[in-house]
């Protein structure tokens, strides 16, 4: 018998997507008793919620408020462990897989009892000769990003093999072995939106298994880059919070020059975008004590899982912000090649 995989896919005003969602699910290559479909609601306005409570194969789980990305998802999640699911699968709300998606998923996490985490190969859903991921980057500062995004199918295979490992995989299409969630814990509400998949990745890794990416595994995501003001108080403030959650003493006192010299450009970038409100609030929110008493409890936890050294956490670290909001001749022509040389000293003094 194939290992019990749950598929949780979190619902938000997505209704559009669920005819071809399900029909997508219906017909994947895995045999049926060994799947189920967890649907999680978070409050959806658009009839989503009335539209999945008539479908009759499916569990699900309405939410009466929107409880974001990681408590959402953590529900389904939950439930998948507390029946017995061997491996998860986090299904974003704009994405459908191939038929083949879990079967090869499953297939490349049973070929090593060291992976944490296998995402898809994630394509653009109208364009499929478009990779839209093929797994997620950190940035040395704190910065998180997909790969590959925007760059033709063929070129992107022709980079990677089955089983590359990345920094962490992306929470869109990811499936996630069931035995090592229980032991580095789920996704972190605290952080409600963005980086919660980064800093799961970072545990799985700091704990000793790998994250690595299935080219033969294929999502396809209807995923457009949405410049809302708000996910960039977020973004900002939770890759502070990840990375003096996980990073020894001395590394971050070794990145921490450049993060506060940094922060002038993003200063400026953020007056010129019209979010330098979420900005400064992002000051007043890591400087709280609330910011903090969650800092020392993440560094308690992190020391407890860790099994591995900086210096192989930052292995997969890049220097290039890469990214289609910071793509500009200022980041790639003059930002990316001092944050490299930068990075080259760096990475060769961290030995712990």
């Amino acid at each position: 018998m194939q290992p019990k995989v749950a598929i949780v896919y979190l619902s938000y005003n997505g209704k559009k997507y669920l005819d071809e969602v399900l029909s997508a699910l219906r017909v994947l290559n895995y045999p049926r008793e060994s799947l189920e479909f967890v649907f999680v609601d978070n409050a959806s306005s658009d009839g989503s919620q009335d539209y999945l409570r008539g479908v009759n194969d499916i569990t699900f789980f309405p939410n009466k408020k929107n409880l974001g990305f990681a408590e959402g998802n953590n529900i389904g999640i939950n439930h998948a462990l507390l029946h017995g699911a061997d491996y998860v699968f986090l299904h974003n709300n704009d994405l459908k897989l191939h038929p083949d998606a879990i079967k090869e998923s499953v297939a490349l996490a049973e070929s090593d009892p060291k992976i944490g985490s296998v995402q898809s190969l994630m394509k653009f859903w109208k364009h499929p000769e478009i990779v839209n991921s093929s797994g997620g980057m950190v940035h040395f500062l704190g910065f998180g990003f997909v790969r590959d995004n925007g760059k033709e199918s063929q070129k992107v295979l022709e980079s990677w093999s089955e089983g590359t490992e990345i920094a962490y995989s992306s929470g869109a299409a990811v499936l996630y072995r069931a035995e090592v969630l229980k032991k580095v814990g789920l996704l972190d509400p605290f952080l409600f939106l963005y980086h919660e998949d980064l800093e799961l990745g970072w545990r799985i890794r700091l704990a000793g298994f790998k994250n690595v990416l299935s080219v033969r595994s294929l999502a396809f995501h209807d995923y457009e880059f949405k410049r809302s003001v708000k996910k960039f108080f977020w973004m900002e403030r939770n890759r502070w919070l990840v990375h003096f959650s996980h990073l020894k003493f001395s590394t971050l006192i070794l990145f921490l020059p450049l993060m506060f010299i940094l922060e002038i450009p993003l200063l400026v970038f953020a007056l010129f975008g019209g979010w330098w409100k979420q900005k400064l609030l992002v000051y007043v929110n890591f400087l709280s004590p609330r910011a903090w008493v969650y800092v020392l409890r993440k560094r308690k936890e992190s020391n407890a899982l860790r099994k591995v050294s900086d210096a192989e956490i930052v292995r997969l670290f890049t220097c290039k912000i890469e990214h289609q909001e910071t793509n500009n001749p200022i980041v790639t022509k003059i930002g990316n090649p001092i944050l490299c040389l930068v990075w080259a000293i760096l990475k060769s003094i961290i030995r712990w």
